[in-house]
């Protein structure tokens, strides 16, 4: 049996013309060369699809960072009892008056650090119209974004294929197993009668 690595992974995808093969074993031999085939398909697809992702993001990053702005809030009360941000910091809430890039004095409940009190300045992101809004989107969430799509799409597929070869591998070996053993309990009495 050779022991290279190519001629062995083409006679795993029955690429080998054997003529031992049952026709059952070229079934499974079939699913698997689909299963390659189909995970070279989904890497092309996830490496196009995460293309497309980070030329989206950049182009939210572009929007948002020409209708977000950030100004200064000054606020009008300490800041409430913190609680843990997605990040795993410490932040806390309170009222808190700035200027909207439109000129207009607006209010609002702001997210601060736990340490600020009614008077402390800090710093908020706003649209047009003064309304609070998150930060825009910086290049880091892009990259993120446009890799998990990439590397996502081909594991999802590989592991939906690994099923599907696992699933006709196992129900492969009960028929082969089921044929063995008809088989066997033919040639198994002529072996006990010819053995007396």
């Amino acid at each position: 049996m050779s022991q290279n690595p190519f001629a062995r992974f083409a006679r795993w995808l029955g690429l080998d013309r054997n003529p031992l093969r049952r026709r059952c074993d070229r079934v499974e031999a079939l699913v698997r060369l689909v299963a390659v085939l189909g995970f070279m398909a989904a890497v092309v697809f996830g490496m196009a699809l995460s293309v497309r992702a980070y030329d989206d993001g950049v182009r939210t990053e572009a929007q948002q960072q020409r209708s977000r702005h950030q100004v200064t809030a000054t606020l009008v009360e300490d800041v409430t009892t913190p609680r843990l941000s997605a990040a795993g910091a410490a932040v806390g809430h309170a009222q808190a008056r700035w200027t909207a890039p439109d000129g207009v004095q607006r209010t609002g409940v702001v997210d601060a650090a736990p340490s600020k009190h009614a008077g402390d300045v800090i710093r908020v992101w706003t649209d047009e119209h003064g309304t609070l809004t998150p930060r825009p989107q910086d290049r880091e969430t892009t990259v993120v974004a446009a890799l998990t799509v990439g590397t996502g799409v081909p594991m999802a597929a590989s592991a939906g294929l690994a099923v599907l070869v696992l699933l006709v591998r196992t129900v492969n070996q009960r028929r082969a197993r089921r044929a063995w053993e008809a088989q066997w309990s033919v040639v198994e009495p002529m072996w006990r009668i010819n053995g007396r």
